[in-house]
């Protein structure tokens, strides 16, 4: 926030500069707070996630303990196992974090924050009263007593729109400086004008007033508050925050370094030193980041307002220096929040670098969004277990960051290039760079690590670098469509609208990395939850059939295939969004056809460049009946492929095929039909279109689908009244019960696979071009855009948009139970058991072993012990003493001990939801103590409901062998901790 050049430097005035006929760098805004808004997430993240950690360190919490109770062995169990164990045993498992390893209570959480936010107010309004002290600065009027100064300043206030002055106050040991620094707030700044400027204003008049008028322009755009309230926050962090929770790091490692289970906690601590230290690079350089490009939007605001271009007073430079110090100072301007002279210099004759979708930005905005994604996702779910609406929820809080900051540069960078007769980035290197911001905030967070020091499957991370480079190309290319036909004085709306939907698209993507990519790169895999390939496939067509189907073990490489493509879309069935990011993407470039191009420059061309010429851009739109028509034959070809499959699977079913078989083919035979003449669309409409070929694709694939999925609706719904065979007691009627089925089992995979055909075919078809001749001219370059008229096509326009959306909007209202249901821990272990994963049993060592055991039986497993045996024994000499009092037969007076054998049954329902035994034969023995427990304590209460003497004498004879049993699996344990040295 400061303009300081040191007295006596000379150097050259960049006197060449025109303010005229250049872009205004305002168009669309700088997008710097939003960047500022990522950083406050970030920091508040971070400090809810270190007050868990050392709220641990002051507790009883004992994570690991669960983990050893659960059977899992932190040296040797893989994260896949870890993810598997714990679901299995979920009710067991949510019930013992719950005691042994709570969080911090919420209320205590949200005053921490309160305090936290508290404090950094505080600092916020004490700051300029620090910067403003007596002795340090002394008023205005104490130096200027004609009041001169004061009405220079006030006439420069003016001019720069403000509606009075900022306070002004001098730093007369600042002799050396030629600059001034504003502070405080925006509605009341203080401006502190160091005293080599006052000296330098009497032989630099230009220069004062370009000094004055920059630090005005701080305060007209807003940059005050926000910067220093960043600034109170950071304090405040690195103050009352990263200093406990160093601490705890120390604690963890000064207590348990010698732990037989270090080696699985080290990861974790170490982590948390990473991250650490991540936090600190990360604020330090998206702040100084962005407060240099504030510095250059304030010199070309000054420089708008009038200031002479020569009152930059730019040093020189130096012909000797070296390749490597100019290197080391561009490397070293990183860590500053002024720029280089050399940057402003260049800024000023040339805005562009306020327009490039820059390397550091994108990689910061990454990590940054990493890193807050994980940790509201785990502190949540501390407290809570997440609906599929509360997941979409906090992922779209961050994908409206990172969407409102890359997609502001990158639609900036588009119009830059266009209004600049410059090439338009592609926006995959500005994908590239956010990537590997995701990839280094995942890695450092912990996704996908569980305990390990790096994830089992590292290469899963290329799915976050690819889908970042897709997500930002297609911003870019939506940004390239909208900009050359969009007619009105600002792009605001549209802007808004790409970023709604970019922001739905990376939602529905952190969603599904959160729940199903970072246990990919923990070893896991949507396959995980079948023993083989053929169960996953007979579940697959079970649920078409509605009834149980057992197919053959051996799958064609097709059906395999279609059994893997519906497993890992089975992910993305539970997050509410995700077909609305698919219709996103196509829906959105489709609207660009449903605008009136402007006849001239639009006249958001001439706010942005006012001096202009009145002529239209050049419109690359391609005509809507090129991109549509393929779409519809496609279409129609699928409903005569649907007709056609159906026909010979029914003509094939009269040599009696295997069920499931013919079922997979069924599901097969009609995705197909959809697919590969959506897929032949596509690479059509890229053929007939000379530019947006990728957009073009993408629509035209998607209407097809839209349109052979309507074809394999009529064939289902109409089974029996067409000439295309059916089952042998089938009727002409009409079924639309069938669309279920068809959406879930057809229309969802097929939208899916139509947008990677899209992205397939629009790679071939630049492998192509780049083979073809470069004289070649371009296929299909027409002026016209479209279908008939203005009208008519919008029309056409929003019709297929709402049949897009439609989809959608069907699975959010169909699924709306299942996406608001907070799922309790029986339902997560439920699905989980119902899908039977494979856990393999490693071999332990015997330390580990006794340390497993140890834990089973004192978290949980002796109290249920204990509490059976004590239960027992009062229920016995209940009925010794009444048989001792002469009593025999069921009586109201035996009827007593009811209670008792109910309270029986209890403890055995809840030693069933305790976890296995981490021994086989152990688990055994608890297996037949819980089935002997239940049958003793559920057969007394029968009994006596029964009046059955004989009854109740063999449940009491049962009870008696369940505290047998109890008592053996009780002297297993202590012979496995007596192995282990326990």
């Amino acid at each position: 926030m400061d303009t300081s050049v040191p007295e006596g430097d000379i150097g050259r005035r960049p006197s060449d500069i025109s303010p005229g006929a250049q872009l205004d760098e305002r168009v669309l805004g700088a997008g710097t707070t939003l960047r500022f808004a990522l950083l406050v997430a970030l920091i508040v993240a971070a400090s809810t996630l270190m007050l868990l950690y050392v709220g641990m360190a002051l507790s009883a919490y004992d994570g690991f303990g669960c983990s050893l109770a659960a059977g899992i062995d932190p040296l040797t169990t893989t994260p896949s196992q870890v993810i598997a164990r714990r679901s299995l045993q979920w009710e067991a498992y949510y019930d013992c974090t719950l005691h042994f390893a709570a969080p911090l209570p919420l209320w205590i959480t949200t005053i921490y924050l309160l305090v936290l936010a508290g404090l950094a107010g505080v600092l916020f309004l004490l700051l300029p009263v620090w910067k403003a002290r007596r002795g340090r600065v002394v008023p205005l009027e104490a130096v200027d007593p004609d009041g001169t100064l004061h009405a220079l300043v006030a006439d420069l206030a003016a001019t720069a729109g403000l509606p009075s002055p900022p306070r002004m106050v001098v730093d007369p040991a600042a002799v050396s400086s030629a600059g001034a620094v504003v502070f405080g707030r925006n509605r009341r700044p203080t401006m502190c004008v160091h005293a080599g400027l006052l000296i330098r204003r009497h032989t630099d008049p230009e220069g004062f007033r370009a000094v004055v008028l920059h630090e005005l322009a701080h305060i007209r755009n807003g940059d005050i508050t926000v910067t220093y309230l960043t600034v109170a926050l950071w304090r405040v962090f690195a103050a009352l925050v990263l200093p406990p929770f160093l601490g705890w790091a120390a604690l963890r490692y000064a207590v348990s370094s010698d732990d037989l289970v270090w080696s699985s906690e080290a990861p974790v601590v170490a982590r948390g030193l990473v991250l650490a230290g991540l936090m600190v690079v990360l604020v330090h350089l998206a702040r100084a980041d962005v407060l240099r490009s504030r510095e250059i939007y304030a010199d070309r605001t000054a420089l708008r307002w009038g200031a002479d271009p020569g009152g930059w007073v730019i040093p020189g430079p130096d012909p000797a220096e070296r390749e490597a110090t100019r290197v080391f100072g561009r490397f070293a301007e990183l860590w500053r929040t002024h720029p280089r002279w050399e940057t402003r210099h260049a800024a000023l004759r040339d805005p562009s670098a306020l327009f490039g979708a820059r390397a550091l930005p994108m990689f910061l905005t990454g990590a940054t969004a990493a890193v807050v994604n994980t940790h509201v996702t785990f502190f949540l779910t501390q407290y809570v277990l997440l609906s599929g609406w509360m997941q979409q929820a906090a992922a779209m809080a961050t994908a409206a960051l990172v969407a409102g900051v890359v997609g502001v540069a990158l639609w900036r960078a588009v119009i830059h290039a266009l209004l600049t007769s410059r090439r338009v980035p592609s926006g995959l290197r500005a994908g590239l760079w956010l990537g590997f911001g995701l990839t280094a905030g995942g890695l450092a967070a912990g996704q996908g690590t569980v305990n390990e020091w790096i994830p089992v499957r590292p290469e899963a991370f290329a799915l976050v670098v690819l889908v970042s480079v897709a997500f930002a190309w297609w911003i870019t290319q939506c940004a390239m469509l909208w900009t050359t036909v969009w007619p009105h004085r600002t792009l605001r709306p549209v802007l808004v609208l790409t970023l709604v939907a970019g922001c739905v698209v990376l939602s529905v993507w952190f969603v599904w990395w959160q729940t199903q990519g970072v246990a990919l790169a923990a070893g896991w895999s949507p396959l995980s939850w079948w023993p083989t390939l053929a169960e996953a496939r007979d579940t697959l067509v079970s649920g078409f059939a509605g009834r149980a189907l057992d197919g053959p073990a051996k799958l064609s490489a097709v059906d395999a295939s279609f059994t893997v493509l519906m497993a890992v879309l089975s992910g993305a069935g539970g997050i509410p969004l995700a077909l609305g990011a698919v219709a996103a993407l196509w829906v959105v470039p489709l609207l660009v056809w449903a605008v009136r191009p402007a006849t001239s420059a639009p006249a958001w061309v001439r706010n942005a460049v006012p001096q202009h010429e009145r002529t239209p851009l050049e419109s690359s739109l391609p005509p809507l009946r090129r991109v549509l028509l393929p779409g519809v034959l496609g279409g129609l070809v699928s409903w005569a492929a649907v007709a056609g499959v159906t026909a010979s699977l029914w003509s094939l079913s009269e040599d009696a095929p295997d069920p499931a078989d013919f079922v997979m083919a069924y599901l097969v035979g009609h995705v197909l039909a959809v697919v590969v003449p959506a897929a032949a669309s596509a690479f059509v409409a890229g053929l007939r279109v000379s530019r947006h070929r990728a957009l073009s694709s993408l629509v035209s694939a998607q209407t097809a689908v839209l349109v052979g999925t309507v074809g394999v609706f009529v064939v289902r719904a109409t089974e029996g009244c067409l000439p295309l065979g059916g089952p042998p007691d089938s009727v002409c009627t009409w079924r639309p019960g069938v669309f279920p089925q068809i959406h879930s089992q057809v229309l969802v995979p097929a939208l899916w696979l139509a947008t990677a055909a899209a992205a397939i075919t629009t790679l071939a078809m630049a492998l192509l071009r780049r083979r073809s001749s470069p004289d070649r001219p371009p296929v299909g370059a027409v002026p016209s855009q479209g279908v008939g008229r203005p009208r008519t096509r919008r029309a056409v326009v929003l019709v297929l948009a709402a049949a897009g959306f439609a989809p959608s909007a069907y699975q959010v209202v169909q699924l709306a139970p299942a996406h608001s249901r907070v799922p309790d821990a029986a339902f997560v272990q439920a699905s989980a058991r119902e899908k039977r994963p494979v856990v393999a049993d490693a071999p332990v060592s015997e330390e580990i072993k006794a340390l497993q055991v140890d834990y089973w039986l004192a978290l949980g497993g002796d109290d249920l012990l204990d509490h059976f045996s004590v239960v027992r024994e009062d229920l016995f000499d209940a009925v010794t003493t009444y048989v001792n009092a002469g009593g025999s037969g069921v009586t109201a007076e035996l009827r007593t001990v009811r209670p008792l054998c109910a309270e029986l049954a209890t403890v055995a329902q809840d030693a069933a939801r305790y976890f296995h035994v981490p021994d086989p034969y152990g688990h055994q023995l608890w297996r037949q103590f819980v089935t002997t427990a239940w049958q003793g304590g559920q057969g007394c209460l029968d009994a006596l409901d029964a009046g059955r003497a004989e009854d109740f004498d063999a449940s009491m004879r049962t009870l008696a062998g369940a505290q047998a049993t109890g008592d053996r699996l009780d002297d297993r344990i202590d012979t496995l901790r007596d192995r282990g040295g326990l």
